[in-house]
């Protein structure tokens, strides 16, 4: 399985998380999902949706949420055209960024409510590790190695591939339910320690180089 840097990525206290929103300019009264991947076909702008990612499935997500709550999206990674053209479109608020090493992506994740996968295919995503060590609630596809780390309602809220309808009821469920955001936070911290890279590279070792 993939491996995660612990140091790197960890919960932000709730004062921690209301200073970098109004750092960075975000309502109180927002609820925020991110995203943050490379979701366009090439290194341009981006402006092609790479449909495996799911771009137009977050898109989709994102309109529906909007019309029921004040939503706030975040970007990161390059080739986002698509997606920002759609949440222009929309009017839905959003900020984009592009990072330049990947643990700096954990100050992103600390400002969220809800992380989003909408993907059709994946290897991994590293963002379901990423999320659950900031302790923030997934909602995810069922792709990559959600089956392997996931656990439905335990760990995380998981839908079928393509089930925009789900997608939008578990975040309505994160957003209604503190009790269920609760147990998706502490639930998905214990289960990321599992995947610590001191962890993981141990058992590349033990199971794998050693023989």
């Amino acid at each position: 399985p993939l491996g995660i840097d612990l140091d790197a990525f960890s919960p932000a206290r709730e004062s921690e998380k209301e200073k970098l929103r109004s750092v960075h300019g975000i309502p109180k009264d927002a609820f925020v999902i991110g995203s943050f991947q490379k979701d366009g076909e090439g290194w341009g702008k981006g402006e092609t949706p790479k449909l495996i990612k799911g771009p137009d499935l977050f898109c989709d997500v994102a309109e529906r949420i909007a019309q029921k709550a004040a939503l706030f999206v975040l970007l990161t990674g390059p080739a986002r055209g698509y997606v920002k053209g759609r949440l222009q479109k929309a009017g839905i608020p959003y900020r984009h960024w592009y990072v330049k090493r990947a643990r700096d992506v954990a100050q992103y994740y600390r400002m969220l409510d809800a992380y989003v996968v909408s993907s059709r295919v994946e290897g991994g995503p590293k963002a379901l590790l990423e999320a659950q060590a900031c302790g923030v609630p997934l909602v995810t596809t069922d792709v990559g190695m959600v089956r392997d780390i996931l656990r439905h309602g335990d760990n995380a809220l998981v839908s079928p591939v393509g089930d925009v309808d789900g997608l939008c009821d578990h975040i309505m469920k994160i957003m209604q339910h503190p009790d269920i955001r609760e147990r998706l936070v502490e639930n998905g911290l214990k289960e990321v320690q599992k995947y610590n890279q001191k962890v993981i590279s141990m058992r590349y070792y033990e199971e794998i180089y050693s023989r």
